[in-house]
């Protein structure tokens, strides 16, 4: 700490200035004056000034120590000013960010499909996305006057993805379809969404669509909808045909009466589903399914305390949960997880065809080899047989897709059959006789009731062990 003394002319009088390490704060130790004498305020800021103290001075302070004389005691009398540092760059969204497809549990158990909040849509021309640059900061000053730098804000990097524009100056984000709206990793992602704002009957017609499509009232029978994206129908769904690229998502349930077909890459999800049949490469979910035909890359599980399985035929990869399978009056019902003879059959054709297709390959690359070495050596018309090496190319390129689509496939076999004997069937309450249960390719007929059960493959055989509850 800097110590500094100042005689005021006065005998045997001597007032301390004391400046803190740091430089942001300053002390004044005044002494008494002579008897008859007294201090100005101008006495006082040169005594601070004179002993280095030359910004931050309260003079507010030195009035008080005048006036109140305020003698032989160390007074803080200027003070630094910290530097201020630049906030960060944000973005501030005018869309929710976050939603959520998990649906509702009721009190009963069973799941209540109809309030899933599902996503978000904008309009054209809705700026969606505002940037805040970073800020520079403010400096700040020790008491003697020196600069104390701030730091800059860091500011991000741009939004990346599709569907908007960015204005002039780079802060806002403006959308420049109807769509829905997505956030994901810094990606802002706006795609098409075609919505029926009431039914979907013969006064629409079938829909095709690359986005998403919503249908905010019901689906009659005998249409069809085929979207790359995902199928969101609020109201009641008959006999219909849907194709999506994601998920299927009934926020009532479908009565398909035997034609009624859903197919889709990602999960399915309904109030419940009457003699329909379903593909899907998730997961399937409902609070029941009758005589449904059911084919899920994932698992199946039936909601509720009333959820059952009755009559039909239902797959899972993984697991099957239900409260209750088949009734009372044994309707002929089959429930299988695992892998089956067909999964092993379909494992064995894939790599039938990768061998098919790396052979085109290889025929292919050297026919590309025989036509360049031809063209460097100007022993082929380029212009008459350019034309032929392109087409050669661009089969060339399919069958590399091909292929690469044919080997992930391949491999998520390969993890399904290595996981064998991991499948299970879960009941929490009554499985009723005529039940077949199959996992990795064993049976277990069910001859009498069992409840709260739990069906494992132990070596070669099917045991229905009692189910531990968490």
């Amino acid at each position: 700490m800097d110590n500094f003394s100042f005689p005021l002319e006065m005998e045997q009088a001597e007032s301390v200035v004391k400046i803190a390490d740091d430089k942001m704060s300053a002390t004044l130790e005044l002494c008494r004056p002579p008897e008859g004498d007294s201090y100005s305020l101008a006495d006082l800021k040169v005594l601070l000034e004179s002993n280095g103290v030359k910004y931050g001075i309260d003079e507010e302070i030195l009035t008080k120590m005048i006036d109140k004389k305020m003698y032989n005691r160390p007074i803080v009398v200027a003070r630094g000013k910290e530097a201020a540092d630049g906030d960060a760059g944000y973005y501030k969204y005018n869309f929710r960010t976050e939603t959520s497809s998990v649906p509702h549990i009721l009190e009963d158990g069973s799941v209540d499909y109809l309030n899933m909040d599902l996503f978000e849509t904008v309009s054209v021309g809705q700026v969606v996305a505002e940037y805040f640059p970073a800020t520079i900061g403010v400096c700040g000053y020790t008491v003697k006057g020196e600069i104390c730098l701030a730091k800059r804000g860091m500011d991000l990097p741009p939004l990346r993805g599709t569907g908007f524009v960015v204005s002039e100056d780079k802060r806002k984000y403006i959308s420049v379809m109807n769509g829905r709206i997505e956030l994901s990793a810094g990606r802002l992602e706006i795609s098409n969404v075609y919505t029926v704002t009431g039914d979907l009957d013969l006064s629409v017609g079938n829909v095709r669509f690359e986005g998403d499509v919503y249908v905010m009232g019901n689906m009659k029978s005998g249409l069809s909808i085929m979207a790359n994206g995902n199928v969101v129908i609020d109201g009641h769904v008959g006999s219909v045909t849907i194709r999506a690229g994601k998920d299927v998502i009934l926020k009532n349930g479908m009565q398909g009466a035997g034609t009624g077909y859903i197919e889709c890459s990602g999960n399915v999800s309904g109030k419940f589903f009457e003699a329909v049949t379903i593909n899907a490469k998730g997961d399937v979910n409902a609070n029941y399914f009758f005589n449904c035909n059911i084919e899920s890359g994932g698992k199946i599980e039936v909601s509720g305390s009333k959820g059952l399985i009755m009559g039909g035929s239902s797959k899972a990869l993984t697991t099957i949960e239900a409260h209750g399978l088949g009734n009372a009056a044994e309707v002929p019902t089959w429930v299988t997880v695992g892998i089956t003879s067909e999964n092993v059959n379909k494992y064995n054709a894939i790599g039938r065809m990768m061998a098919k297709v790396e052979s085109e390959i290889d025929i292919l690359r050297k026919n590309l080899l025989l036509f360049e070495d031809a063209f460097s050596k100007g022993l082929k018309n380029e212009k008459m047989d350019k034309a032929v090496y392109q087409k050669i190319k661009q089969a060339l390129t399919i069958k590399e897709n091909e292929r690469e689509l044919q080997a992930r496939e391949q491999s998520e076999m390969a993890l399904l059959i290595a996981n064998m004997g991991k499948s299970k069937v879960m009941v929490a309450g009554r499985v009723c006789p005529g039940v077949h249960i199959i996992i990795d390719s064993e049976t277990y007929i069910v001859t009498s009731p069992l409840t709260n059960v739990e069906f494992v493959r132990q070596a070669n055989e099917i045991v229905a062990l009692r189910r531990t509850q968490n």
